[in-house]
């Protein structure tokens, strides 16, 4: 595939480029551009899915009776001249605001494009009442190594984003909270536009292996004040859950919920140039569960999550060539938890996110300006309810009065970061034959992060058969630490045109103070409109993406233990006390190396007949990437010995159009085939790559796969890696834009899913690592008897159909107001999919959500 991908773009670099006398025909003569269109290299409009037709369908305002415009709907109906893009796909308006969702976040608007793998685990039957984010891959990266911006400012997790499941339990040991990928949620209500570049970036996007999810925020309207509060609802009765136990003592089978979802806004002009949004939005999740109480009764005790976004914005115009804007963001988001073993054990999970931005767009004859500048603070932390513990156990107390119950002490974190950007783009120019476009950019970074542990104490009293009492105290001190970061980037592209033919060469420099690496990445990029009207246009890339750099080990993870212990005669005097000091462990990362992806694209778009088509093929080598290992000692490092492959064809089709009395509809098909290999870690695996069992040593690099050795690196991805993915969005709008339904439908195909192949020896071909051969074990012995690899063998996830539709009716339509009925089913035909090789792993089904809306 490599070399068909270099030949297209060697056919691309080589291609006539037409007669030169007829490169001013072809200009675009845009004095004045949009930065983000240039920022892609076109003149186009702002990058789309599909579409030179995008056909945005709601009004600007709902003429009354008598013609005069009073309630104002959320967008206009307008058809705007889009080019189709290589590489990025754009959700927004109503088509973004009005889709169904359960978390209703800013990666799930994105299951309407086939080159976004989702995780199985997201739509689990057994935890339907979580509401956080659901994790995404891109070109087959990991979900945390994706770059996710806010208004170009980036809100990556380069701390710890291990993903929010990892908090159903706590330990003393472990000093960190588990976080999400992003650092601040927000609910996609409050998001004008979400675009994914997926290949073919531009330099000015850079920290990404896989891809750049970018959200702007909404703007303030001017023409005058408006308002608008809706609520939703859904619970568990209104699911078909599979596979759920009524009376689950675990937050990872949740058989009973209630999900509530609110959002209130206002926004209007100041004056004549000023103009402020204010919004707030809620969604909560109670989820009842039982717990154990000592005594051995059980009674139910509810769990929570809650994610909450207050955003202000004030826009200013003092001209037509300057725009102003601030907004401020206090989003936080919280969860109630607890170990279920452990009695009063309860902890909140919670990220206080706060962020204050500003941007300023100066338009000049020279080109144009864009300033932006972000103050942020946020932080995965646990508050507990105690930071101590106390257990009475052993064989001479009675079963009814053991006791055990107490927390492990709160953990905070605290990041606070300052980011700054400036980008200019220079006012395309001639030169004889030449059109010229050139964009270059700078953007620094300063990032402190402070760390805290609460000491905590555990205290075991044990009660023998014999009658001697074991008192057992266990203590572990309080820790700070802190460390700050330091990033800088710069960026240059130009986008050349001569005729038919553009070329966009460009570079990116990227310099961080915790690797102290200077990372340069080249962009290319070459297009051929052969028709020279956008009926078909050739497209080639050749490209390298640096990563950001994870700084989970900048910090200590871990914290030793102090314990004392003291044995007591039957009359409860002292007989010895014992005092030791439990093993420490060091966490390095000196000589790590950034991340990066080798990409090689081709593919062909184009316009024909009013519908847009795609068709792209993309090979990815991502190398370097982190994977955190022991060799003994407890001594633990990140390593840059992970690497992956991916290759994958998309297939996108897309059409707008109105009827005379069917209404107006927005169709877009994707389809998306391709191949993941991976290594099956992460930065946080911590594997023990000298571990000896039974006198073969561990050799993590190598695998049994279905009986064969191979390489770990060839292993398929056990998540994120359907091998087709279908996808079909269609936005319809009836009855003069009363009734609207917007519906995305998903089909994956089965995927791969590794499971252990635990063999008694004999069933081996060289045996294992037991010592008794009637044992089953997944450590097999190597071919040459000197080590032991991993067993595993393929599993099989069945995909599936489903389809998610949204419905909205106008039950009330006056000058003043509007009144909307909303109507969201998740998987309307009820699809049972598996989540992962485990027998029993479904989907949820049908799932309902119902809501109202007023507007005035």
């Amino acid at each position: 595939m490599k070399r068909v991908l270099l030949g297209c773009l060697l056919a691309l670099l080589l291609s006539p480029a037409g007669h030169a006398e007829e490169a001013a025909l072809h200009a675009v003569p845009s004095a004045v551009a949009n930065p983000a269109e240039r920022a892609t290299g076109h003149n186009a409009t702002v990058p789309a899915p599909q579409g030179n037709a995008t056909l945005q369908m709601e009004q600007a305002a709902t003429t009354g009776p008598q013609g005069d415009q009073s309630v104002h709907q959320l967008d206009s109906v307008e058809v705007e001249a889009e080019k189709v893009q290589s590489g990025s796909a754009t959700i927004k308006g109503r088509e973004l605001r009005s889709l169904p969702s359960h978390s209703g976040s800013i990666t799930e608007a994105l299951k309407g494009m086939s080159n976004v793998q989702f995780s199985n685990e997201e739509t689990s039957g057994l935890t339907a009442g979580e509401i956080r984010p659901p994790r995404v891959s891109i070109a087959g990266a990991k979900p945390y190594e994706n770059n996710f911006l806010i208004d170009g400012m980036s809100v990556t997790n380069t701390l710890n984003p291990g993903g929010l499941a990892a908090n159903d339990s706590a330990a003393y040991n472990d000093m960190t909270v588990s976080g999400a990928d992003q650092t601040i949620f927000y609910d996609s209500s409050l998001v004008d536009s979400v675009t994914v570049h997926t290949s073919n970036v531009p330099a000015r996007y850079g920290s990404f292996v896989g891809g750049v999810v970018s959200a702007e925020l909404v703007d303030p309207r001017k023409d005058k004040w408006h308002g608008a509060v809706s609520g939703k609802h859904t619970r568990s009765k209104w699911f078909e859950l599979r596979g759920v136990d009524q009376s689950s003592v675990t937050a990872d089978n949740q058989p009973r919920f209630t999900i509530n979802t609110m959002h209130a806004a206002a926004d209007g002009p100041l004056t004549d140039n000023a103009a402020l949004l204010v919004s707030y939005s809620q969604k909560h999740s109670t989820i009842p569960l039982k717990i154990k109480e000592n005594d051995g009764s059980y009674k139910d005790k509810n769990q929570y999550r809650i994610n909450e976004n207050y955003i202000s914005k004030l826009t200013v115009t003092p001209d037509e060539d300057l725009k102003l804007s601030v907004d401020f963001t206090y989003a936080p988001y919280a969860e109630k938890r607890w170990r279920s073993a452990w009695p009063d054990s309860d902890w909140y999970i919670e990220n206080e996110a706060y962020r204050f931005a500003g941007k300023a767009e100066l338009a000049t004859d020279w080109g144009d300006w864009t300033a932006k500048t972000a103050y942020s603070q946020n932080g995965w932390s646990r508050d507990s309810s105690s930071n101590y513990r106390s257990q009475s156990t052993g064989a001479g107390i009675p079963v009814a009065d053991r006791v055990a119950r107490g927390g492990v002490g709160d953990a905070l974190t605290e990041t606070r970061s300052i980011d700054a950007g400036l980008d200019f783009d220079l006012t395309e120019f001639e030169t004889d034959f030449l059109l010229w476009r050139i964009s270059t950019g700078l953007a620094v970074n300063n990032t402190t992060t402070d760390m805290w542990n609460q000491e905590a104490e555990l205290s075991v009293y044990s009660l023998p058969a014999n009658g001697r009492w074991i008192k057992t105290e266990t203590s572990y001190a309080e820790r700070s630490q802190s460390a700050t970061l330091n990033t800088l980037g710069y960026y240059a592209q130009t986008e050349i045109q001569w005729d038919r033919f553009t070329l966009t060469p460009g570079f990116r420099v990227d310099y961080d103070d915790f690797s102290y690496n200077t990372d340069i990445a080249h962009r290319l990029k070459a297009e051929l409109d052969t028709m020279g009207d956008g009926t078909v246009r050739l497209v080639a890339g050749y490209n390298r993406y640096y990563g950001s750099q994870l700084r989970a080990y900048a910090f200590d993870r871990y914290r030793p233990s102090s314990t004392r212990q003291e044995r007591l005669n039957a009359d409860m005097t002292t007989t010895t006390v014992t005092f030791s000091q439990g093993t420490d462990r060091s966490y390095q990362s000196a000589g790590i190396k950034t991340p990066y992806s080798d990409e090689i694209t081709g593919g062909v778009l184009g316009t024909v007949l009013g519908l847009d088509y795609g068709v792209e093929v993309v090979q990815r080598e991502h190398k370097d990437q982190i994977i955190s290992k022991t060799r003994g000692n407890n001594l633990y490092e990140l390593t840059n010995d992970g690497k992956s492959e991916y290759e994958g064809i998309t297939v996108n089709l897309g059409r707008s159009f109105e009827t005379e009395h069917l209404g107006s509809h927005t169709l877009k098909l994707g389809a998306t085939q391709s191949k993941t290999k991976t290594f099956n870690g992460a930065y946080n695996s911590e594997v023990a790559v000298n571990t000896i069992t039974n006198g073969f040593k561990y050799n993590y690099d190598k695998v049994y796969y279905n009986g064969e050795v191979i390489n770990r690196a060839d292993l398929p991805a056990e998540d994120y890696n359907a091998p087709l993915v279908l996808t079909l969005s269609w936005l319809g709008s009836f009855y003069e834009d009363r009734f609207r339904v917007n519906s995305v439908s998903r089909w994956k195909d089965s995927s791969s899913g590794l499971s252990t192949d635990s063999r008694k020896a004999a069933a081996t071909p060289y045996g294992t690592t037991a010592t008794n051969p009637a044992t089953s074990s997944s450590q097999w012995v190597s071919p040459d008897g000197s080590s032991y690899y991993n067993a595993y063998k393929m599993g099989v996830i069945s995909g599936g159909f489903v389809t998610d539709a949204s419905f909205e009716f106008d039950a009330l339509k006056e000058e003043q107001y509007t009144v909307t009925l909303l109507l969201d089913v998740l998987n309307v035909f009820s699809e049972s999919t598996e989540t992962s090789v485990t027998e029993g792993a479904l989907s949820r089904g049908r799932s309902v959500y119902a809501g109202i809306r007023c507007e005035f």
